[in-house]
């Protein structure tokens, strides 16, 4: 299990209820989309109550909220293992290659010392 920091747990928690708000609005539009099939095909709809009808469209809010609210927390950590990965890899290129540090020092140290060809 990796650590983690407050910060990393609110920003997760954040985008994770991005996620279950833009869910349950998308499938509580299913779900009014299909009642009003279900209310214009099937008398046995038409005749059930209102609060039934009601709680139909919830479920539909609830669960698509709780699948896309997963979707999103998924994502966040790929996102972040990605980038795990991506510093672990920069750290061994500078191990093994140098890194841009050492370039821009041996660059300055170049330029700074005098050449030979204007002495002369």
């Amino acid at each position: 299990m990796r650590v983690v920091t407050q910060t990393e747990q609110d920003n997760a928690s954040r985008y994770a209820m991005k996620g279950w708000f833009i869910g349950m609005a998308q499938w509580a539009g299913v779900g009014l989309f299909v009642s009003g099939l279900a209310y214009s095909f099937f008398p046995w709809y038409r005749k059930t109550q209102t609060v039934n009808k009601f709680y139909i469209v919830m479920c539909f809010s609830l669960g698509g909220g709780a699948y896309k609210s997963d979707r999103y927390m998924v994502n966040f950590e790929r996102r972040g293992r990605a980038a795990m990965l991506d510093e672990s890899t920069r750290k061994r290129y500078d191990i093994l290659y140098g890194g841009k540090d050492k370039e821009v020092e041996e660059t300055k140290k170049v330029l700074e010392t005098p050449s030979q060809t204007t002495a002369q």
